[in-house]
């Protein structure tokens, strides 16, 4: 822990890091910084079976505010969606044809946009992904048995 804290502290222009307790955020920072770049969070804990060793236990994911927007979009176009195609159902079966149950496609093939979206995204975080594993494999010391 006391060698990540000196990486985190003397980290490149790139990477910035915060450490509260056992739980540290690694952000990229600079230049290359753009609306996908991806932020590593985790936590360092005593391994219960064996006190010589750690657990390292984290996520290398979107920022929270991507995170934020992706949900609202899935939640609102979701909710939406299902509230007005099944208005659109419950004409059909009344047996009133209704365009509303178009609307279900519509929000299929926005979620699945929304999901492409998110996959592009994760395709131009790749090298920043990549980044932050190297910082946490330079920062990491395993000890042959």
């Amino acid at each position: 822990m006391k060698r990540l804290n000196i990486l985190v502290q003397d980290s490149s222009d790139n990477i910035k890091g915060k450490i509260v307790d056992n739980h540290i955020i690694l952000d990229i920072v600079g230049d290359e910084v753009h609306y996908w770049s991806p932020q590593l969070n985790f936590r360092i804990e005593e391994d219960e079976e064996n006190e010589k060793h750690s657990v390292m236990l984290g996520l290398i994911g979107p920022r929270p505010e991507v995170w934020t927007l992706f949900m609202f979009i899935y939640f609102s176009i979701g909710i939406v969606g299902f509230f007005i195609s099944s208005y659109g159902f419950v004409q059909l079966f009344l047996g009133d044809y209704s365009n509303l149950i178009l609307v279900l496609p519509l929000t299929i093939l926005i979620m699945l946009t929304a999901y492409r979206v998110g996959k592009h995204g994760e395709k131009l975080a790749e090298d920043q992904t990549e980044m932050l594993k190297q910082f946490i494999r330079d920062a990491i010391v395993f000890e042959k048995k």
